[in-house]
């Protein structure tokens, strides 16, 4: 009988644009789900309440799902000194970068 894998881990990496701010995430997945989700920074994200909107939509959802959620808030949410898809950038790298480990 083979026993599945289960690949848990946690991730804290943040990434800081040239001239702009830096975008931290704290990421625990398991096997490719997102458990856990924590995005920081100093940029700013309008509105504020967004931020979280947007933790508790990737909560659950698998980590090649993170792209095509945040793009739908292409154009309802402001983000100065960053962007849309650094956010992306910073969550997917965390977790390529610690799968291939």
């Amino acid at each position: 009988m083979d026993i599945p894998e289960v690949m848990f881990m946690k991730v804290c990496t943040s990434i800081k644009r040239v001239g702009g701010k830096t975008v931290k995430v704290d990421l625990e997945v398991l096997n490719d789900t997102i458990l856990k989700i924590v995005i920081s920074g100093d940029f700013f994200l309008y509105p504020e309440e967004a931020i979280h909107e947007i933790e508790s939509r990737l909560t659950g959802r698998k980590v090649s799902e993170v792209a095509n959620i945040l793009n739908e808030f292409k154009g309802s949410v402001e983000v100065l000194g960053a962007s849309i898809d650094d956010l992306v950038s910073v969550i997917t790298d965390a977790y390529t970068s610690c799968s291939q480990e």
